[in-house]
């Protein structure tokens, strides 16, 4: 598999955000994309996503721009909200619904670091800490082809950082972007792409 930004570029208000971006990663390649906060990291995750739409350019797979991101990627962003009423086992049923998980719910569980307890609490009674990890490992362990990690370790303790480095392993035969600027989010990478802003 190929995932290939073609010329992306990303304009607000006029201004470019970042532009002329030109890249291509293979199944088992990854790439860390750095850069000083409102660079535009984030927003380069979210066009790759598809959530939000370039300026110019495109993104394709195997050559293809018709495709469905959901089906094909795993995004995990602090941004993101989980369903804060939903239990692990409820997110996990849900994610097993959709074919989403390669780890039965017992698995994902002790995989996650979470206890037996912990699989039946309502997500908001989580730390923000506990809640990243949650977002992390419902993207780790997704049998998407490509995972998208928008600053992994936002929130972790030292625990959730030595988790995150034992899971990467999960990741090896995929295409992995990730955002960030902490070296244990980014130091495995195969490559780099630093963005500016402007």
């Amino acid at each position: 598999m190929e995932l290939s930004l073609q010329n992306i570029g990303k304009k607000y208000q006029g201004h470019w955000l970042f532009k002329e971006i030109n890249l291509s990663l293979q199944s088992g390649q990854s790439l860390s994309i750095t850069g000083h906060n409102g660079s535009g990291k984030s927003t380069l995750m979210q066009v790759v996503y598809g959530l939000i739409q370039p300026s110019e350019g495109q993104v394709l797979i195997d050559g293809k721009a018709d495709f469905e991101p959901h089906a094909m990627m795993s995004l995990s962003s602090p941004y993101m909200e989980l369903p804060m009423e939903f239990s692990i086992k409820e997110l996990h049923q849900l994610y097993g619904n959709l074919n989403k998980l390669t780890l039965s719910y017992d698995q994902f569980i002790e995989q996650s670091m979470f206890s037996v307890k912990d699989g039946n609490k309502p997500v908001k009674h989580f730390s923000s800490g506990m809640q990243q990890r949650l977002k992390t490992a419902l993207c780790l362990y997704s049998v998407a082809p490509i995972i998208l990690l928008d600053e992994p370790l936002t929130n972790m303790d030292a625990a959730g950082e030595k988790w995150y480095k034992n899971c990467l392993s999960e990741v090896k035969d995929k295409i992995c972007l990730v955002a960030g600027n902490q070296g244990a989010e980014i130091d495995w990478t195969d490559k780099n792409l630093s963005i500016s802003g402007n």
